[in-house]
């Protein structure tokens, strides 16, 4: 026994390290990685295209687990006691949902009018006034960034949207429109509220068994790892979907790219910016950052079948192809966004650590 018992300690260490090791590689290695999915995905979404056409649910479903376990890691490093103190911040707060409801929706106004069609016009506007998107919940425990700030916000854009999506289209061509709740109600439950129970339940048994230590730290090897293989598991989902679409109407969706790139990148520089000019955190930074510029496009699609017309929802398809691919560059930029705050009498972050 005592032979078994002094091996343990050691095949742990190893094994620990080992998942560090591969964590860090995927990491450093991570947008060659998205872009092999995204490579592989496209002919083998193209030549499985009836499947995919006859099985729509089927896919449907497969987004939304891999989104779920894209965001269950980050749910058990989430202090829910810092949560109340994320709703507190007004800061960030104030300065997010501008973000996501003023300036992201003003350049695609001005960009919208590019693509020749107001069908897709009006769906390429809806793409950018929804909420965020709850899976860069992933992208802030990446990046070390405040999982209970942007957890927060991820809330707060749910509530403010409900208003703010059929205004923001009344003022885009007095396109009035009712905005459907099964949708935005649907994705709070699945891509938010069942991976904070289920991840709040996990912390509270690892907690019990291993300690908060192991929980708040020794773990985010194992949580980071488990995070990138699941985006890179719905990367391919997302875009083998869609594949069809990609090959078989190339120029519009080259648009769409470019100009969601543009919405994307403009939104990120600009927050680096205010965010440093406000002094923020790095860490409330970054969640402010990803939760800005990543948008739900289940609910966007959804609003655009339902309220307006199903061309309409050609720009909410194709966008999360790009989406997580500049989330992900963004990722690699982690050392030198946070060398920019380094310079900042930036206040302690409720990340705590």
């Amino acid at each position: 026994m005592e032979t078994v018992q002094s091996q343990r300690p050691g095949n742990s260490k190893v094994s620990g390290s080992g998942v560090a090791m591969l964590s860090e590689h995927l990491r450093k290695y991570l947008i060659l990685y998205t872009l092999l999915s995204v490579a592989i995905a496209i002919p083998v979404g193209y030549f499985t295209r009836q499947f995919t056409a006859a099985n729509t649910d089927l896919f449907s479903n497969l987004v939304i687990f891999c989104a779920i376990l894209t965001i269950y890691p980050s749910m058990i490093q989430l202090k829910s006691e810092g949560l109340s103190t994320g709703l507190r911040s007004w800061k960030p707060i104030v300065v997010s949902m501008v973000y996501i409801f003023a300036i992201s929706p003003l350049i695609a106004f001005g960009l919208a009018p590019g693509l020749g069609s107001n069908e897709i016009e009006s769906g390429f506007i809806i793409a950018n006034i929804v909420p965020a998107s709850s899976a860069s919940l992933g992208y802030v425990l990446i990046v070390g960034g405040s999982i209970e700030l942007a957890t927060a916000l991820a809330i707060l854009s749910m509530a403010v949207a409900v208003p703010m999506i059929p205004l923001l289209l009344s003022l885009y061509g007095g396109q009035a429109s009712e905005i459907p709740l099964d949708p935005i109600m649907m994705s709070v439950v699945y891509i938010l509220v069942l991976p904070f129970i289920v991840g709040q339940m996990t912390r509270y048994l690892l907690i019990r068994r291993k300690g908060s230590d192991f929980v708040n730290r020794s773990s985010r090897k194992y949580l980071s790892l488990a995070t990138m293989l699941s985006m890179l598991a719905l990367i391919f989902v997302l875009v083998d979907r869609e594949s069809s679409v990609i090959i078989a109407k190339p120029e519009i969706v080259g648009y769409l790219i470019g100009y969601q790139t543009c919405v994307i990148v403009g939104v990120l520089f600009l927050s680096i910016l205010i965010s440093r000019l406000m002094h923020l955190s790095y860490a409330d930074h970054q969640a402010v950052a990803f939760i800005s510029v990543t948008k739900n496009q289940s609910i966007a699609a959804a609003i655009a079948v339902l309220s307006l017309n199903p061309v309409a929802a050609l720009a909410p398809a194709v966008i999360p192809m790009i989406q997580p691919l500049l989330a992900i560059i963004y990722i690699h930029l982690e050392k030198r966004v946070k060398k920019v705050f380094e310079y900042s009498p930036a206040r302690v972050s409720m990340h705590g650590y």
